[in-house]
């Protein structure tokens, strides 16, 4: 039986890494892509807020929530000076129209421009691990 470590800022550089790879290659798997590009945001604001003192492993909490959800629940959350830096990502534009579900879905979504907007809003996540 195999153990992970997780490590948020290393899987949210690994997702955007991986994604980086299917938006260029030859044949672009853009639904892939945007996929990864959200899970590399979401690992990046857990990142951002795993070590602040309001946050909770609890299930109903901000830790296991995805996009849109994870916006609604940090809105709910964040309070004192971490709020500033998380606060941008709340907004409801922020990752708009990407979900989990998207894993399941038939392969012919996002479009080209929103798969640059997700693209754009998972750097913003990434750039603030650093």
């Amino acid at each position: 039986m195999s153990q992970f470590t997780s490590n948020m800022t290393k899987a949210s550089h690994r997702n955007w890494a991986a994604a980086e790879r299917l938006r260029s290659a030859e044949a672009p798997d853009r639904t892939t892509a945007g996929y990864l590009y959200g899970i590399a945001a979401e690992c990046a604001i857990k990142a951002l807020y795993r070590d602040m003192s309001w946050t909770t492993d609890s299930k109903d909490g901000p830790v296991y929530a995805h996009f849109p959800e994870i916006k609604a629940k940090l809105r709910d959350s964040i309070v004192g000076r971490g709020a500033a830096q998380l606060v941008r990502f709340t907004d409801q534009r922020y990752m708009e129209g990407w979900a989990i579900k998207i894993r399941y879905s038939d392969g012919t979504r996002p479009d080209a421009a929103t798969l640059e907007k997700w693209r754009d809003d998972a750097d913003a996540a990434r750039s603030a691990l650093q």
